[in-house]
Parts: structure tokens; C-alpha cells; sequence
């Protein structure tokens, strides 16, 4: 249910920046928020040669800079390694997190960059998620590198823009799963238990009441990196209703975490809220009452009207930069 991500893979909060709207395979995830920005992009098919004509700055010290005369047509997907880093080799199925820099191809204009206060990006690297063209180059590549992606999103005025996306890799998310000391649950919401892989299964339906703000009870403490506002946030989720204990959505079935910049405003207000001051590596529940989900009405939403339980297990924490 969560969002496919083509060519241009991060979390794209410059899509709400530039009032643009993902093209899309899939309905949002349990926790979206049908309004939020995307971060599906644009085509993923290979064979174009655009970067042959655009030249980026090779210093990993400094914000990337472009050079191409504009306008750029982008007429196929393209992607290419700039500066090779000195990390491993990136594999199919990890999850990267980078900093980047959006251009728009047709005027030459920033429309958005982690080094002058927007967010980090990053992507599970898939065929599935990526496409072809950059899943062959991205599996060649090792972490530290620096590449340049060339693909286009769809506006909501229907019109095809093209874009530009330059990424320094940083790191490669591990582990999938949280990873601590045990927590001090209340003992007022179901018990959970963890799979031999960390997949998370609830005892039954809540009983009595659901709060009437969101609760949250800490399972699990890491020991990593604090959470903050404006930071890409990674994690492994599922989601029950309080009703019954009937899951209705989870990152570990699909085999692939869930990733959103905190406040884009991508997702539910009981996410947005509350995950907040945790550290990387921690796994908490959140009891989420309709108004702060998808609201009282089930004819607006399928969950529209249900209290909702979530296991969420933080896997990384990517901030802007100070």
C-alpha cells in the first residue's frame, strides 16, 4: 500500500514545495495521509544520455552544483555515478539514506537542497522501487558516492516536469529492526510479541475504552541518534484496529520499511505528533484515536471511526542539516 517510488527516490518534499503530484502505481500507506507529499517519481525505463550534457561538482565537502544550459529535455531516465565513495558496495534490498540537491531541468532553478535546510532523502534500492536504469547503476555504487539522476514528476496541473536530483550517499540503514534495551509498557493496551525476525503480532483487541489523544508506550529503548522536527524518519510499522485486533497494514509483509519527512504533513497527526524525542533503534505503540487518524467517518475513510494500534520500530533518523 505504500507509495512506489521510479526514478527520482527520496522522500520528495519538494513535491509539496513545488506543487507537484507523484505519478503513482499504489494506494498510500496505512499511516499517509492522502494529502502529504509524495515520493513516487518520475518514469523508470533506461537508455537516456541527458546527463551526458550536465556537469556536477565533485566536492564532497561542499553542496553540489549543476551546469547545464536550460531548458534540459528529459526524454528517458538516466542515472550515473559522479565521485565514487569508499564504502561498501551497496546490494539489492538495502535502504539508503542520502543528501540531496532538486533542479528543475527546464530553468536551471534549485528547488530544493538538504544544504540549505531541507531534508534528507533515501530509498530501499529494488527494481520494484527505483526502475532498471538507476537499480543497475545504484548496485554498482558504494556507499560515499556521489550521483546524479535525471527524471521527471508529474504536476497537479497534469503537465510532465523534468528534474534533476543530485545525491551524496551516506550511509546504509541496519538493522531493519529495533534494537535495545526492554521498555515499561503501562500493561493498559495488548501485549506484544516479536517474531524471530522482529515482526511484531498483537495478543487481541483493546479492551474498554481508546484514549482520546494518542498514547504512547515504549517497548523497546535504542541506544542511537534522538528523533527530531523536519527529520526523514525510516522505520518498520503495522498497524491494527483497536475493534478487533484485525491488522489491516505493515512494512514487514510488504519486505520494505516506510520512510517520510517528519512535518511534511505525509502522514497522520498521531504519527506526526509522537514520534518525536525517541532514539534510533527504539520500538514504541501508539494508540491512536480516530481524530487523530483518519477521523470519525467511515464513509470518508475504510478506517474512518477506528481507534488504531501501532508497533513502530525507528530505524534511522535523518536530520536537516544544523
Amino acid at each position: 500500500m505504500i507509495r512506489r517510488r521510479k526514478l527520482l527516490t527520496t522522500a520528495l518534499a519538494a513535491t509539496a514545495a513545488i506543487g507537484l503530484a507523484a505519478c503513482s502505481d499504489d494506494e498510500n500507506g496505512a499511516a499517509s495521509d492522502a494529502g502529504g507529499a509524495s515520493d513516487a517519481g518520475g518514469a523508470s525505463d533506461g537508455g537516456g544520455d541527458v546527463l551526458a550534457a550536465v556537469t556536477v561538482s565533485e566536492d564532497l565537502g561542499a553542496e553540489p552544483t549543476l551546469e547545464f544550459t536550460s531548458p534540459l529535455e528529459v526524454t528517458a531516465a538516466d542515472a550515473e555515478v559522479v565521485v565514487p565513495g569508499d564504502g561498501a558496495t551497496i546490494k539489492d534490498g538495502d535502504v539508503l539514506i542520502w543528501r540531496h540537491v532538486y533542479v528543475d531541468a527546464s530553468t536551471g532553478e534549485t528547488l530544493q537542497s538538504w544544504w540549505k535546510g531541507g531534508p534528507a532523502g533515501g530509498v530501499q534500492v529494488t527494481v520494484d522501487t527505483i526502475g532498471q536504469a538507476a537499480f543497475d547503476v545504484f548496485t554498482t555504487m558504494t556507499v560515499g558516492s556521489r550521483f546524479v539522476m535525471a527524471g521527471w514528476q508529474q504536476g497537479s496541473d497534469g503537465q510532465a516536469y523534468s528534474l534533476l536530483q543530485v545525491g551524496d550517499v551516506d550511509r546504509v540503514v541496519s538493522p531493519l529492526r529495533a534494537k535495545g534495551e526492554p521498555g515499561s509498557p503501562s500493561g493498559d493496551y495488548p501485549e506484544v510479541t516479536l517474531g524471530d525476525d522482529g515482526a511484531p503480532a498483537l495478543a487481541g483487541p483493546l479492551e474498554g475504552e481508546g484514549p482520546s489523544k494518542t498514547e504512547r508506550e515504549l517497548l523497546i529503548e535504542g541506544g542511537g541518534d534522538t528523533t527530531r522536527a523536519g527529520d526523514y524518519l525510516t522505520m518498520q510499522y503495522t498497524g491494527w484496529k483497536a475493534s478487533d485486533g484485525s491488522e489491516f497494514d505493515s512494512s514487514w509483509k510488504r519486505g520494505a520499511p516506510f520512510s517520510f519527512v517528519q512535518g511534511g504533513g505525509s502522514v497522520i497527526t498521531g504519527w506526526e505528533e509522537n514520534l518525536l524525542d525517541l532514539k534510533v533503534g527504539s520500538q514504541v505503540m501508539l494508540v491512536i484515536p480516530p481524530a487523530e487518524a483518519y477521523g470519525e467517518d467511515p464513509k470518508a475513510h475504510e478506517l474512518g471511526g477506528e481507534t488504531l494500534i501501532f508497533v513502530v520500530d525507528v530505524l534511522d533518523a535523518a536530520h536537516t542539516q544544523s
